[in-house]
This record gives C-alpha cells, sequence and structure tokens, in this order.
C-alpha cells in the first residue's frame, strides 16, 4: 500500500475554526490568512447554502482573525529586536509600529525576559536545542532598551523644560480657585497627563478670628519610573485648602493663599508642623490641644455609650488623667527651651 503524503496544513485548511484555541501551535500565518480568506469568499459568492455552513464561516473569519492578532502581537518583540539588529532606528520602529519609542520599548523588553525565561527553562531541562536568550543576548537587547528609555527620558525633558514658563504662568494667574468653572478654565491650559494630587491637609493663617475657605492650586514635583533608568521628576498639580482672612481685598486673600508656610488648619496636623520644624512652643500648645479634645472623646462621647456604669466611670477616669496631661503640657509649653536655629 501506497503512503499518501499531503501539504503539512491541509488538515487545518479542512478542519473547522470555531475559537482561536483551535488553530495548532506552529501553524504559519500563512496558512491562517488562507483559511481566513477561503472562509470570507464562500461568504460572499456561494448562495443558497446550509444556514450552519454560513454561521460556520462568519465564525472562522473570526476566530481565525483572532489567532492572527495573538500570533503578530506575539512576535512583536522579537520583530522590534530583529528590525534593529538590521541596522533600524528607534524612531523608525515606532513610526512602523504606529506607537511611541518607549511603548515600543516596552514591548521588547518584555519579549526579551520571556525569552530568557524560556532559555534557562531549556538549560534546566537539558534540551539539545537552546531557544530563546542566554544572559549576553539579553544583556544586547537591553542595551537597545536602555537606550530608548534614554532617548524618551531626554525628550520628556526637553518637552516639560519647554513648557514648564507656560503651566508656571498659568498656575500663578489663579491663585484662588473658588467655582468649577475657575478650576475647568485652569485645567483646560495644563496637560491632561499631569499627575493631580490634594494636599493632605487644610491651611490656615493661625491667629486669624475670621477666614473664608478656598483652593490653592499649585505646581509640585512628582517622580516616575522609580529607580528605573526612566526615572525622572515631571511637574503635578496640588490642590490645597486654605482659609484665608475675611473680608479683605482679593490680593491680601491671593497673598495668603500662596503661602508656603502657612502651618495645617488642624490642631493635630498643626501640631507636627511645629514640631518637626523645631517650634515647640507652638508645637505643645496644638499638642495640648489635641490631648483636651480625646479627653472630650473618651470622658463624654464614648463614655456615655457604653454598656455598664463601670465601663464609663472608669472612661471618664482615664479621660482625667488625658486632661491632667494637656494641662502639663500646656504649662511646659511655655517654659521648653528651643534649639536655635
Amino acid at each position: 500500500m501506497t503512503e499518501q503524503h499531503t501539504a503539512p496544513d491541509a488538515a487545518f485548511l479542512a478542519a473547522e475554526t470555531r475559537r482561536p484555541g483551535d488553530v495548532p501551535a506552529g501553524t504559519p500565518l500563512t496558512s491562517l490568512a488562507q483559511q481566513r480568506a477561503e472562509a470570507g469568499e464562500r461568504l460572499r459568492t456561494e448562495h443558497d447554502r446550509d444556514q450552519d455552513a454560513v454561521v460556520g464561516d462568519a465564525l472562522t473569519q473570526l476566530a481565525v482573525g483572532e489567532a492572527i492578532r495573538r500570533a503578530v502581537r506575539s512576535e512583536r518583540g522579537g520583530l522590534v529586536a530583529q528590525a534593529l539588529r538590521l541596522g533600524a532606528t528607534w524612531d523608525q520602529v515606532a513610526a512602523a509600529l504606529d506607537t511611541t519609542e518607549l511603548a515600543a520599548a516596552d514591548d521588547l523588553r518584555v519579549w526579551a525576559e520571556g525569552q530568557r525565561t524560556l532559555y534557562h527553562q531549556h538549560v534546566a531541562e537539558g534540551s539539545d536545542v537552546l531557544a530563546g536568550l542566554d544572559e549576553d543576548a539579553f544583556a544586547e537587547v537591553m542595551r537597545q532598551v536602555a537606550f530608548a528609555l534614554g532617548r524618551a527620558a531626554v525628550d520628556a525633558r526637553d518637552a516639560r523644560a519647554e513648557q514648564a514658563p507656560r503651566l508656571r504662568a498659568a498656575v500663578a494667574a489663579a491663585p484662588m480657585v473658588d467655582t468649577v468653572g475657575e478650576l475647568r478654565a485652569l485645567l483646560e491650559q495644563l496637560p491632561g497627563e499631569m499627575p493631580l494630587s490634594l494636599d493632605d491637609h487644610h491651611r490656615a493663617l493661625p491667629g486669624e478670628p475670621d477666614q473664608v475657605h478656598t483652593i490653592h492650586p499649585r505646581l509640585v514635583a512628582t517622580v516616575s519610573g522609580l529607580a528605573t533608568e526612566a526615572e525622572c521628576a515631571q511637574p503635578g498639580l496640588m490642590l490645597t485648602q486654605v482659609y484665608v482672612p475675611f473680608p479683605a481685598e482679593d490680593e491680601e486673600q491671593a497673598a495668603v493663599a500662596t503661602r508656603d508656610d502657612l502651618p495645617a488648619y488642624g490642631e493635630l496636623p498643626r501640631a507636627a508642623h511645629y514640631l518637626e520644624r523645631g517650634e515647640l512652643r507652638a508645637g505643645l500648645k496644638a499638642s495640648a490641644v489635641v490631648l483636651e479634645e480625646v479627653a472630650h472623646l473618651v470622658g463624654e462621647v464614648a463614655a456615655d455609650f457604653t454598656e455598664h456604669d463601670e465601663d464609663g466611670e472608669q472612661l471618664r477616669v482615664e479621660a482625667k488623667r488625658i486632661t491632667h496631661a494637656a494641662e502639663r503640657v500646656g504649662k511646659l509649653a511655655d517654659t521648653v527651651e528651643e534649639v536655635a536655629g
């Protein structure tokens, strides 16, 4: 009996493909494209067919198209490495992929790490054929990645330097933002990707009896890519809630809002603000107020919710101790010696 030989992918072309997983590993892209094209041709030219066959061809187009997309995507890093090895530049690679150099470099990095892992798996298994990247080849690819990251960092730094004066002017022109419209007008002048953060604490002018609330926007430095070759600082927008004098002229209120030395409005963060700067008297006085507030919470608020009278009484005793501590700290504030700055 004579053995019949068929083309390696003939069985695949004749088989039904209803999901990407139906495609055997290693199937050439040319075979995938041919099967998808044949299914599409049948849909366009053959009429009066069985409904199941028509639906099957439509599903084949979807499944094989997805298999092609996955196959091309999995090869992307390797093709980037090949193009660079043959002399292509990073900007040419990025243009070919219609993406940024940074995104293309990340594709190459992910591919290289996977290929290095594959190589070491083959070594561990004692394979006769070692696929993937050994350490020398991996290091060479990563040098290309580092070069791209360096280019991206330089480009980003140059772009930030170019736009910095405009950003500073836009934020400086809005020392106080009191309405949604004012905030929207400011944000429209800033890059959409600019990091946004909120100040941890409200700020206020100490000793001012009458104050009104406002929002002060300011530029701060934010760091991205920590501990990487692409680590860089970029401007971010921080919104600080500030209490300014009222009534007062707009210029006077703005002068207060833009001060960077205002302590926090709350007693606890205000105590930390002063103590961390070595201003012991002000810090201890604020700490004494915090202790008094804690005593009130423990001895009156918490004690009123206890189920047993003895528990409430015990909390009131502890509250008195805290009150005494507050008094002692307050007295120390007037006598403690601060270290000269």
